[in-house]
């Protein structure tokens, strides 16, 4: 039986879902997810009969002494690494530290980068074998089998002889009820939770794939544009199992577009309604993709929060962008949240190439006006494979072949009105701008019913405060 260690390693907390890498120590309004792809990648070792153990190293405040130790004690005969963009050069890391304890140890990593760079990758990182492109359920099920690596659709690896193969791509998978469950018993569910009531929540991946192509997303290249289902019966299946075995009831319904097919999202939430699942979910959505008989069925099901990439509230920006929405879509689509129930999050990208003081200003009117009930500012980063990317190094704002270190919550690059400084100063003082308004706070604490979810909007809110006025960025 093969032993397979899964791993994400200690160098910071980040959403690591390929399309979504962000690191989120100061971005208060996001959550720690439970390492969903790691886990769907268990789930295919599993179906080949392997032994796989997982570790989320920064969740579980583990350090490399802790991996060094496990590496000993579980010996695995295979390590998988998650890996970001921009913490890739520390991450790889654990595939080295790996090879000193056991030589003959296969080292594989997973992410986005690897997409475009992943020759690249493994002519830098000499402990890597083997990175992982595209859809990757299926390709941990062949390589568990002990499938060579030649004979693996979707792998590029290292020969024993130093040379460097990359195998055709993978196709994405038609039928998404073939991939197993991912591997819930292998991790610390508990520690993984929703902020506001702290209670435990999971990750349920709904749909794959987005229609649309902004320039700054992933979303094409990892999942398609195809936006493709799991059937409504696969999809109550893992929420039974998350409720009977797991006693989890919260859940974040993840997706490229969760509410791309109105008639899909209908029907599923008559089931789960006809279930009588008790169960509360957030989703995201595109402003456009929303109407009210769709909010009232969510609701009826059990959405709680909406998180809408508003982006920008500069047409020409959005335009720009490739983004595809009008101004006025967002705000009926915040209207009609607001009247459905539902919270609303919504989120800025501050960092685009034409991005300056005159951007800022509008953003900020909007935000006021829009007045959800979350508000998060991400810069943009520049991930290679994505139009951006060559956008940028176009217009001189990085340099061919650089990766910065710094995304989502640090500039990562200037624009061409305002350095990096400036960029960190209007995000800084947006966000107090937004959040210390008399009116949000009094709304804010009118709607806690309890003193538990009372507490967690103090706690969170203080540390907000904290980073907006004594942090760094």
């Amino acid at each position: 039986m093969k032993r397979i260690l899964l791993i994400v390693p200690p160098t910071g907390k980040y959403i690591r879902e390929d399309r979504c890498q962000t690191p989120i120590e100061k971005l208060k309004t996001v959550a720690l997810r439970p390492p969903i792809d790691l886990m769907y990648a268990a789930a295919g070792f599993e179906s080949a009969g392997c032994l796989c153990r997982l570790t989320d190293f920064p969740a579980e405040r583990k350090n490399w002494n802790d991996l060094k130790n496990i590496l000993r004690e579980f010996s695995p005969d295979i390590l998988v690494i998650s890996i970001t963009t921009p913490s890739l050069a520390r991450d790889v890391e654990a595939a080295a530290i790996a090879k000193d304890i056991k030589r003959e140890i296969i080292t594989i990593a997973k992410g986005a980068h690897f997409n475009t760079l992943d020759v690249e990758s493994l002519e830098l990182y000499p402990m890597l074998d083997c990175v992982l492109r595209g859809e990757y359920e299926l390709t941990c099920g062949e390589i568990g089998e002990g499938r060579p690596f030649g004979e693996i659709k979707g792998v590029s690896y290292r020969k024993k002889d130093g040379e460097i193969i990359r195998n055709p791509d993978r196709p994405f998978c038609d039928d998404l009820d073939i991939i197993p469950f991912p591997s819930r018993s292998i991790v610390k569910n508990e520690i993984y939770i929703r902020p506001d009531t702290g209670e435990t929540q999971t990750t349920v991946v709904t749909n794959r794939g987005c229609p649309y192509h902004c320039i700054f997303c992933l979303s094409n290249q990892v999942a398609g544009s195809r936006n493709r289902v799991r059937s409504h019966e696969n999809i109550l299946a893992e929420i039974e199992e998350c409720i009977e075995k797991f006693n989890i009831r919260n859940f974040l319904f993840r997706s490229d577009l969760f509410t791309a097919n109105k008639k899909w999202v209908m029907e599923l939430c008559g089931k789960i309604v006809k279930n009588r699942f008790k169960i509360s979910w957030a989703c995201n959505s595109r402003v456009d993709t929303i109407d009210a008989e769709l909010l009232s069925a969510m609701k009826s099901a059990g959405c709680w929060l909406i998180a809408y990439g508003v982006e920008s509230a500069d047409q020409e920006i959005l335009d720009k962008m490739n983004k595809k929405i009008k101004l006025e879509d967002t705000y009926k689509a915040l209207r009609l949240t607001r009247e459905s129930g539902i919270k609303s999050s919504i989120y800025f990208l501050f960092g685009m190439p034409w991005d300056s003081e005159e951007t800022f200003q509008k953003n900020l009117r909007a935000a006021k006006a829009l007045d959800p009930d979350f508000l998060e500012i991400f810069y943009v980063y520049p991930f290679p494979g994505a139009p951006l990317y060559d956008l940028a190094v176009r217009e001189g704002l990085l340099k061919e072949g650089e990766i910065p270190a710094n995304a989502y919550d640090s500039p990562a690059m200037p624009t061409l009105h305002l350095t990096r400084e400036e960029l960190s100063r209007w995000r800084r003082r947006f966000l107090r701008k937004f959040y210390l308004r008399p009116r949000f706070i009094y709304r804010t604490l009118a709607r806690i019913r309890s003193p538990r979810v009372l507490w967690n909007y103090i706690r969170y809110g203080m540390a907000q405060m904290v980073d907006l006025f004594f942090g760094s960025s």
